[in-house]
């Protein structure tokens, strides 16, 4: 089966199996997909990321995931999440494509401060709440950015 590495860019795949292997790197999860496609990552982070969604490489099996490498202050992340309703899964490809940008609809201040307060009121309850539980200090800043990366997500 082909395997499409994330370094050369992000892929969406319907999850048929799943497999723990030893890679080059130490122990890997294989996700294999609907489209004869497997995806290597390393076990600790699918274990990470999956954990976030509710999934484990039981339950994740059926799933439709897209699945991502980002780099953050020199420092390469794998990021899964679970794919929007409709979403294809691209082939991988040699060259990336520049991507067509449509403008989004002009929203009011008043909507703006609606969804915003919704993603306050998020953030307070995932972030906060799991800080308090595991002990660790949060203070507005912190909730102020998590609600932001949650309102840039749900407008764009």
């Amino acid at each position: 089966m082909p395997i499409h590495k994330l370094a050369e860019g992000p892929i969406t795949i319907t999850v048929t199996a799943t497999e723990t292997v030893q890679g080059n790197y130490g122990e890997q999860v294989k996700l294999s997909s609907t489209d004869g496609i497997d995806v290597y990552i390393s076990s600790l982070t699918a274990a990470k990321q999956l954990a976030r969604l509710n999934l484990d490489l039981d339950t994740v099996v059926g799933q439709t995931l897209h699945l991502e490498q980002i780099k953050k202050n020199g420092t390469t992340y794998t990021n899964i999440s679970k794919a929007t309703a409709g979403a294809a899964a691209p082939a991988p490809r040699a060259a990336a494509a520049p991507a067509a940008v449509s403008a989004a609809p002009k929203m009011t201040v008043s909507e703006a401060a609606v969804i915003y307060g919704e993603c306050v009121a998020q953030a307070m309850v995932t972030l906060g709440a799991r800080c308090e539980d595991a002990g660790i200090p949060i203070d507005a800043s912190a909730i102020q950015a998590a609600a932001a990366t949650l309102f840039i997500k749900v407008t764009r």
